[in-house]
């Protein structure tokens, strides 16, 4: 399909003579007008993003001289010289900068969604000319050709692999797919509802499934197999149930799709493998500087993320099996390599890891990661019984072993039982329930009592949960607030008054003493993490 004399690249001038005027114009051509576009970054005022050569940038919420001037500095540091803005555009002192009016009607989902079809459409053409892997794009228009439906061609972890032409005749839901380059997470969760992959491993023959929506199109589905090993999914949006032919001719291109993608596969596995394994030599500090920089995380600040399922008190449900965590893993790679592709991720045990790296001249690593997280999971339902602690920024690569540790303390605090927090939280946001649970620790290896002193005199008068005991924690709790305290317990401030006048009678515990009152409280602190436990 290659044409003579075909472009290989799309500049910003074709990209809007192809989108056409009631999208895009091109108002100022600068020295990056005819320059090849790559891919899309798209641009938030107060937001990091990460821009470099061959970037068209979205402007999303530029409106003023002053945010213009602030988006084009940006550009400057990235090497970027393409810059998309919504009517009004505001003035810019930048000659050579190139600038594409955007329709102040249009969703910037649109524009982004219209633009990489442009971007993609023009790699796709210069992927057919070089690489045997343009052979799934080839196959995937033969499938359509043969049966008049649009087609996606799915890895295993429903990734996007490979799409045929027409896709302008489906629904919201493909265009999603093919814009995002992965099923996005609510149409998993939704085909795993409606048990859509059981019944596809379940046959060897396509299968229709019915429309869920009023503006959806069915679809008819099949795997694709290397013996009894699933490699993928070929996804076709129909109009109705295939015929017998048509059925017939999916069915053959299931098997051809299959020859390709298992030298896919092992491509692209082998190189997750190879680049997996030196994140993990970064993180256990056993990498040198040679080998840790094939990351091409740079030289600046690199935070370290940890992200596991919650505890929630058996065996059996704490642990995530293999495949959940690999499924997790793949769904925050392919964000990240939209969103910030300075990162490296690898799946330890029980828990996936990434490290994050920064610019040298980024200020604020560590609430940056943050944000990138909490992103990540208000955007992935499937991933809603996750936690995520964050360490760092570690300021050099010898620094990460050490920022590693402390992550892997955090996480173990955050997943505990007892933690009902945000989902998101720092290594120093978690200090004390590290600290509590290291205490528990080092108690039970050296089979230290729950209780001493004045807290074990007053459990033996009193049980182990009893009304004193109880009224002890709560005041502690609240810092020795009366008021706050009693509130607590539902009971009136001079009844909270007269108990802990009985707790000083019982057991002897002085307030004033604060040595005193503090191994009472962390006793009683590290008693309710074994409980939970229990």
């Amino acid at each position: 399909m290659q044409e003579s004399g075909a472009r290989r690249h799309l500049p910003a001038r074709q990209l809007v003579d192809n989108i056409g005027p009631a999208l895009l114009r091109l108002i100022q051509e600068g020295a990056g007008c005819d320059g090849p576009l790559t891919e899309i970054a798209i641009y938030a005022p107060g937001a990091p993003t990460q821009l470099g050569p061959g970037c068209v940038v979205l402007g999303v919420g530029v409106t003023t001289e002053a945010e213009l001037r602030e988006l084009t500095a940006a550009m400057e540091r990235g090497a970027a010289r393409v810059v998309a803005v919504k009517a009004p555009v505001p003035p810019s002192a930048d000659e050579e900068l190139t600038i594409i009016e955007v329709n102040q009607n249009a969703s910037w989902m649109h524009v982004a969604t219209t633009v990489r079809e442009q971007l993609l459409e023009y790699a796709r053409m210069r992927v057919r000319s070089v690489s045997s892997g343009s052979e799934l794009f080839s196959l995937a228009n033969a499938i359509y050709e043969a049966l008049g439906a649009p087609v996606t061609i799915e890895d295993r972890f429903s990734a996007l692999v490979a799409w045929s032409e027409g896709q302008d005749k489906t629904d919201a839901e493909r265009i999603e797919t093919i814009l995002g380059r992965a099923v996005q997470p609510r149409t998993l969760a939704e085909q795993r509802e409606r048990h859509e992959f059981e019944r596809l491993h379940a046959s060897s023959e396509p299968v229709y499934m019915e429309a869920t929506e009023p503006d959806q199109l069915p679809r008819v589905a099949v795997v694709v197999r290397a013996g009894s090993d699933v490699l993928g999914y070929i996804w076709a949006a129909v109009a109705g149930p295939l015929d017998e032919a048509g059925t017939a001719r999916l069915r053959e291109f299931a098997s051809m799709v299959a020859l390709q993608m298992v030298g896919l596969r092992t491509e692209t596995s082998y190189a997750r493998q190879q680049r997996g394994e030196l994140a993990a030599a970064v993180l256990g500090g056993s990498a040198d500087r040679v080998e840790a920089s094939r990351l091409q995380l740079g030289s600046g600040p690199v935070c370290v993320l940890a992200a596991a399922p919650r505890l929630i008190g058996t065996t059996d449900a704490d642990a995530a099996t293999a495949d959940e965590l690999r499924r997790f893993a793949d769904t925050l790679e392919y964000f990240l390599a939209a969103v910030h592709s300075r990162s490296a991720s690898v799946v330890g045990t029980g828990a996936v890891y990434v490290l994050v790296a920064w610019p040298p001249e980024h200020a604020a690593a560590l609430e940056s990661t943050i944000n990138l997280a909490r992103d990540f999971l208000g955007r992935t339902p499937l991933a809603s019984d996750y936690v995520v602690a964050i360490g760092g920024p570690a300021d050099s690569l010898g620094r990460i072993a050490a920022v590693r540790a402390q992550t892997d303390a955090a996480l173990r605090a955050l997943r505990h039982p007892t933690f009902h927090g945000p989902a998101v939280r720092t290594v120093e946001d978690m200090a004390l329930p590290v600290l509590l649970l290291h205490l528990a620790d080092v108690t039970e290896s050296l089979g230290l009592p729950d209780t001493s002193g004045a807290l074990h005199r007053l459990c033996q008068e009193d049980g182990q949960d009893g009304l004193l005991t109880v009224t002890l924690a709560a005041y502690l709790a609240a810092a020795g607030a009366t008021d706050i305290a009693a509130a607590k317990l539902h009971i009136h401030p001079n009844t909270m008054r007269y108990r802990l006048r009985r707790i000083r009678e019982v057991s002897g515990l002085d307030f004033t003493d604060a040595d005193a009152v503090l191994l009472a409280h962390l006793q009683l602190r590290v008693r309710e993490l074994r409980m939970r436990i229990a």
